[in-house]
């Protein structure tokens, strides 16, 4: 066993505590892969249960929309559970809401009950939002100040690769599900959701550092902490470019398809699934060549050239036909891929003791800002989905100007930030 003392910061810890923090560090980092998983797991069941219940239209929207709701009600309350009970707990409760959801989705199945199937939906996205709430700010307090949006950025190149799991499961539980007859294959929801409760057992147990667990002082009001949030001007400004990034996303995936319909009419149906999945490839190779380059180049000026390169592409997809369109849509899937994780570690990284209420405002700004792809499909008819990766482009010039302003921000701003952060 190691005895000596290692120093980490300006303190001495243990070397065998040092050694259990490292481990930690790993399984918050693996949280983000699993947090993939679980996103992708309902969008990808969500037609199987839509076809076996027979839903009518209303309620396959509002069986869309829990994403949407579920942001909206789990955020201000997330704030309040990491404020009172840490990092940690917000991480094993999101684990365990999505576990519960998937043992609520057999009931659903056998019963044919479309009430236990929008409560399951609800409770996953539930668990999702607290887990990314939790998760994001509390990666970047695990080290430097000075490598926090890098740290992020290396956190969040494992969520792309969860996406893609999330996907090979959700159709293995539709192939399940269509290959039984009389019955229902409860098995892989169990086996899911089983497999989460043991990620939150594990998270409980393993030791991390006192920053896990810290709470604040009772006479701290989280409606107090909230307002001070939204006082703060750049902060604002983070919140506006993380939801302008979040409807250019969703808009440019959520029509990636109609689109190369759209301008290869003879391309087959199966050609055309494809290019989701080569939107999502292109995505997790920008994560990582871009987390590879913050090695070298500052995260805001990484941001800048980005976000640049997807207004060119989308706006260059906007007129292009044929191969060349679908090939300036996948580049800007590559392009966006730092996005998120930059500008959310740029917004909160000057708020100090304030990131938990930062971090859920700004989930609930981005989830809100789903609702974009719902009223996109309702006003955009078929002539014009060749100019809707126009809607995306615009978001990617107001985040470049947001960049910019960041990149100019004063020598002693940064030095406040370096303080608040540690």
């Amino acid at each position: 066993m190691l005895t000596g003392k290692l120093c980490v910061g300006n303190r001495y810890v243990h070397a065998k505590d040092h050694k259990t923090y490292a481990m930690g560090t790993v399984l918050i980092v693996t949280m983000f892969a699993v947090w993939g998983i679980c996103h992708r797991l309902y969008d990808t069941i969500l037609p199987a249960f839509i076809s076996a219940l027979s839903l009518t239209h209303f309620q396959v929207s509002l069986a869309y929309c829990v994403t949407l709701l579920a942001y909206c009600l789990v955020a201000i309350p997330s704030a309040f559970f990491l404020r009172n009970f840490g990092y940690k707990a917000g991480v094993v409760g999101g684990l365990g809401c999505f576990a519960v959801a998937m043992f609520m989705f057999f009931p659903a199945e056998t019963q044919h009950s479309y009430l236990f199937f929008l409560c399951a939906g609800l409770l996953a996205n539930c668990g999702v939002a607290l887990l990314e709430i939790a998760a994001d700010p509390w990666i970047m307090r695990l080290g430097s100040a000075d490598t926090a949006i890098r740290r992020l950025n290396i956190a969040q190149t494992f969520n792309p690769l969860g996406l893609l799991i999330g996907i090979f499961l959700g159709e293995r539980l539709i192939s399940s599900t269509a290959s039984q007859s009389a019955q229902v294959p409860f098995l892989p929801y169990i086996l899911v959701g089983a497999s989460l409760l043991l990620c939150a057992y594990l998270i409980d147990r393993v030791h991390f550092s006192p920053e896990a667990t810290k709470r604040v002082s009772k006479d701290d009001r989280t409606i107090d902490d909230l307002k001070r949030v939204l006082a703060m001007s750049e902060f604002r400004l983070g919140v506006g470019s993380l939801t302008l990034y979040i409807v250019g996303h969703t808009v440019l995936w959520g029509f990636a398809e109609r689109y190369a319909q759209s301008v290869m009419p003879a391309t087959s149906g199966a050609a055309v699934a494809d290019i989701g999945l080569w939107t999502l490839y292109a995505f997790v190779i920008g994560r990582f060549v871009g987390t590879g380059l913050m090695y070298r180049f500052r995260p805001e000026n990484l941001l800048i050239v980005f976000s640049a390169a997807s207004v060119a592409l989308t706006a260059a997809a906007s007129f292009a036909r044929g191969w060349p369109g679908i090939w300036c849509v996948v580049g800007a899937s590559f392009f966006m891929s730092i996005l998120f994780p930059t500008i959310f570690g740029m917004a909160v990284r000057s708020v100090g003791k304030s990131m938990k209420s930062a971090s859920a405002l700004l989930i609930m700004a981005g989830g809100t800002a789903t609702a974009s792809l719902p009223i996109m499909n309702l006003i955009c008819g078929s002539a014009v989905i060749p100019y809707v990766v126009l809607l995306p482009s615009l978001c990617f010039i107001l985040i470049t100007a947001f960049a910019v302003m960041h990149r100019k921000m004063p020598a002693e701003t940064s030095a406040q930030i370096a303080v608040v952060l540690t």
